[in-house]
């Protein structure tokens, strides 16, 4: 049988390609290998296999379907991959995306994928794995996150292999070889600049933010807005969704339950997370008074406050009232007091984040701990974050005089 179930569940469909059938399928290997998430994809796979393989023996040509292939990488994208993608069938997930994602996807394409193998058939990029391969190290090199790109070229050639445009797609294997060295290295400057701000780098930052606020340059919502930030140690995208709804003042807990996309449209958090963290008493003090201001100049403009309110809002450029605040609003008002004060080290909301883990875990937070409060689901990704050294200190070495002792006194009995 072509098919068997491997130990991880899916199903691994091989079929041999007879001699004599390889050279008019244009394949250079000995047996078709694909490895399928339920078994009547494979059966299905399996069936069209051999048909291609029979039709390929009686005719001698390959089969009329393969002709597709000469379709262009870019006429594909826009008349099969792009109408697949906003519905949500491409990739392995299966999830209709955002309309924030759609356009970072169009963007990607526009910017780097269409432009290096637009001209290209589908078939040419199969067949020749080298211009994928060069073309992606070049990318590698430009651009930080080719992950992504990777990512969306092989549900390219995944779904022209689904919907008949080539045999079988031959870049998987390929596209792994291609690894992130603009990351790398961005990685490094940052671990060498520090991607937090020391104990002493934020207390200038809250003195400053704080004259600002008593001299009158920031408004109580964007002073609350920074501190609240950087205590929660949220995201800005969960401090901009937050709802009066989700504050319960008389426990003093805030709910994290959802974010803002670029867009102001609401969005579940990162990894789903729902959250529940207990408020500093001088944070909910500040919401408290921030909330009646709030109610006030709402009232001023025919709005009434209710549960359902955003916490932060702005009027946009067009005039429009109690908006849903811009993706950079805490970078603006960031950047207003680096303004005012040249002599700050530099920041940015992001890094608020690495500054409240590092300096919660410099002062003794564990690790895990940490990782509950920024809502990582891997505490992988909270070392990251971590920007000091774990403190070993003699607690593990007393354990272990202690049981050679043990075992002395056993001896000696």
């Amino acid at each position: 049988m072509a098919i068997t179930k491997t130990a991880a569940g899916n199903y691994r469909v091989e079929v041999f390609y007879p001699q004599s059938v390889r050279k008019v399928l244009g394949v250079k290997t000995a047996r078709y290998r694909k490895t399928f998430d339920s078994l009547k994809e494979a059966r299905r796979k399996e069936r069209q296999v051999n048909m291609v393989i029979d039709e390929a023996k009686s005719t001698k040509e390959a089969p009329v379907k393969r002709m597709n292939g000469d379709i262009s990488f870019h006429d594909f994208y826009v008349q099969v991959f792009w109408p697949m993608y906003i519905a949500g069938s491409t990739g392995r997930t299966h999830v209709i995306p955002t309309k924030a994602t759609i356009d970072n996807t169009a963007s990607l394409f526009k910017k780097h994928l269409l432009p290096k193998f637009g001209d290209y058939s589908i078939n040419e990029l199969n067949e020749d794995k080298s211009i994928v391969i060069n073309e992606m190290l070049l990318l590698s090199e430009k651009y930080a996150n080719v992950r992504t790109l990777k990512s969306y070229v092989r549900q390219m050639f995944e779904l022209a292999e689904v919907m008949d445009y080539i045999e079988y797609s031959r870049l998987e294997k390929p596209l792994r070889l291609i690894n992130a060295p603009k990351k790398d290295r961005l990685k490094r400057k940052r671990q060498r600049a520090g991607e937090s701000l020391t104990a002493g780098e934020l207390l200038d930052w809250l003195a400053a933010a704080k004259a600002d606020y008593e001299r009158g340059k920031l408004i109580l919502q964007d002073y609350l807005l920074f501190l609240l930030t950087l205590n929660m140690g949220d995201r800005k995208s969960e401090s901009y969704a937050l709802k009066w709804k989700y504050i319960d003042f008389d426990e003093g807990y805030l709910f994290l339950i959802r974010a803002l996309d670029k867009y102001g449209e609401e969005k579940d958090t990162k990894g789903h997370k729902l959250s529940k963290m207990e408020l500093p008493a001088d944070i909910l003090s500040m919401l408290r008074e921030w909330k009646a201001l709030q109610k006030e100049e709402l009232a001023d403009i025919g709005v009434e406050q209710d549960e359902e309110q955003l916490v932060f809002t702005y009027t946009n450029f067009r005039g429009g009232l109690n908006q849903p605040l811009h993706s950079d609003y805490l970078n603006y008002r960031i950047n207003s007091i680096q303004h005012r004060h040249p002599e700050l080290a530099h920041l940015h909301p992001h890094k608020l984040r690495h500054t409240f883990s590092t300096l919660a875990h410099e002062g003794g937070a564990s690790i895990e701990k940490i990782s509950e409060q920024l809502t990582h689901s891997d505490i992988k990704t909270t070392r990251i974050y971590v920007n000091s050294p774990d403190v070993i200190d003699l607690e593990n070495h007393r354990m272990f005089v202690n049981r050679l002792n043990q075992e002395k006194k056993r001896s000696i009995k």
